[in-house]
């Protein structure tokens, strides 16, 4: 009887035991499963509309994946110094992860290296050179490069000069395109020559016109959304006093509210889009995975190649008018 009653004590024990196991599992689940991660996004300048699709990514994964997200701007345009000083703050003031579009590609290194070794980072729009280990979230460039090349080509280019603008010189991303271009072009008929100009010089109203007329240019390209703006309003100009400028055909990448209308009034011939919706949503997913430790892959997102022509297609409409339902 002794016995039994001491079998019968030992298994309450061990009954006890396992529902304490499951309830103290299931609360950790529970605090797991609704932890608040802060992730905080540090761009490469202003809070401009270009990165107003890329933001409502952000937002939205935020909000399934219960993120306290700071989204954090600089001052002024690549700000390097004020950048390295944003990343070294917000570490201090423990955030648990970072997403960050660095300023430049090399000179940034020491800080993304840095901040590494404190806490997980994911890039956006552009690499850190020599750093493969870091996650990193975009479409393959160096393909963009090569398809806006197969659109000039396409569109019944033969023995034209191309001129190819690049004003941002220190993100890898616009290298990576400028060499994809350049692979392609070069095997065409066409002439073409890059302008490595800076940000102020391309923004000055008389550059562009004067180049173009002086180098009896055809076609311009342009590699981010800026820099094809610019060309496109300089083509506007441009026709009021010079007839052929009409036949002038311009090629780019990015899709703000002013590059759409432009397109739709024919002044750009193409564009190329990539989905910043999901480069934001997804950035957001690969900090709470690093937070987790969970193993990740750099996540390459799709660009699709859009024209006047074939803007207003349903696929289209959701890559250039994200929040319109």
């Amino acid at each position: 009887m002794r016995v039994r009653k001491k079998q019968y004590l030992i298994l309450a024990i061990l009954i006890s035991s396992l529902f304490f196991l499951i309830i103290l599992s299931k609360n950790f689940i529970y605090e797991e499963d609704n932890k608040v991660y802060r992730i905080s996004v540090i761009i490469r300048g202003k809070n401009s509309e270009s990165w107003m699709i890329t933001k409502e990514g952000i937002d939205q994964a935020a909000l399934d994946m219960n993120v306290d997200i700071s989204f954090i701007t600089l001052s002024e345009e690549n700000n390097l110094e004020e950048q390295e000083k944003l990343i070294k703050r917000e570490i201090d003031d423990g955030v648990d992860a970072l997403i960050i579009a660095p300023v430049d590609s090399e000179k940034m290194s020491n800080a993304i290296k840095s901040a590494k070794e404190k806490v997980p980072v994911v890039l956006i729009d552009s690499t850190i050179q020599g750093m493969k280990q870091i996650p990193y979230v975009s479409c393959d460039n160096y393909l963009l490069g090569k398809s806006l090349a197969d659109e000039v080509i396409r569109s019944g280019n033969y023995r034209k000069n191309i001129a190819i603008i690049n004003s941002d010189t220190s993100y890898s991303s616009i290298g990576d395109r400028y060499r994809g271009f350049e692979e392609v072009i070069k095997e065409s008929k066409n002439k073409y020559e890059l302008w490595d100009i800076s940000g102020d010089t391309i923004n000055g109203t008389e550059y562009i016109p004067k180049m173009v007329k002086e180098k009896n240019i055809d076609i311009l390209v342009a590699l981010e959304p800026s820099t094809l703006e610019v060309l496109a309003q300089a083509k506007k100009e441009l026709i009021l006093g010079y007839e052929e400028a009409n036949n002038i055909e311009i090629y780019g990448v990015g899709s703000t509210s002013k590059i759409i209308a432009l397109l739709e009034e024919h002044v750009i011939n193409s564009i190329i889009v990539q989905n910043e919706f999901n480069v934001g949503y997804l950035c957001v997913q690969a900090a709470v995975d690093l937070i987790k430790g969970e193993k990740i892959n750099n996540k390459n997102i799709d660009f699709s190649v859009i024209s006047n022509i074939n803007m207003y297609s349903d696929e289209n409409q959701r890559l250039l008018f994200p929040f319109v339902r």
